[in-house]
């Protein structure tokens, strides 16, 4: 890097291009992803999604998921609002993970399908288009599965014993 007059650093060609090739790492790669989100249903958009591409995911009993959890990330995301004093975020007015829409999306190792585990909250939604949001988002095959699971309602999820 080269400092102007004004104090303003400048890179070179070749330091331009090491940082452009470090951001492609950032890029989506096309590739089908697993992964949870939660769905704003008055926007029709997902928030909060965690995803990783599902061929470096290992199956676990013939399923292949993030290792990520909806608690744990909204309690992250909920003490971050609380320490920025972020008042108008979700995670700072809502203390309970369980209350918003949400879901996490497997691949089942027997079948090589997509399914995207969600709660009773489907039979409310535009269901089409959150097909589409959740296909661009993960990168998914069109003939992936919804399955309607109790664990995915609002107001369930796992019990405070089991983590």
């Amino acid at each position: 890097m080269t400092k102007d007059s004004n104090n303003i650093n400048h890179t070179s060609d070749s330091e331009h291009n090491d940082l452009v090739e470090a951001m492609r790492g950032f890029m989506d790669n096309g590739k089908p992803k697993v992964g949870i989100f939660w769905y704003n249903v008055a926007l029709g958009t997902l928030f909060g999604v965690e995803k990783e591409d599902a061929d470096n995911v290992p199956f676990v009993n013939g399923k292949a998921t993030t290792g990520k959890l909806h608690k744990t990330y909204w309690q992250k995301q909920h003490h971050r609002a609380e320490a920025k004093g972020d008042t108008s975020s979700i995670f700072y007015a809502e203390h309970n993970y369980t209350m918003i829409p949400r879901g996490r999306i497997f691949l089942d190792e027997a079948t090589d399908r997509f399914y995207v585990c969600v709660g009773h909250w489907l039979n409310d939604i535009d269901q089409e288009h959150f097909r589409e949001v959740i296909e661009d988002e993960f990168n998914l095959p069109q003939d992936f599965d919804l399955v309607i699971d109790i664990h995915w309602d609002l107001g369930h999820g796992w019990s405070e014993e089991l983590l």
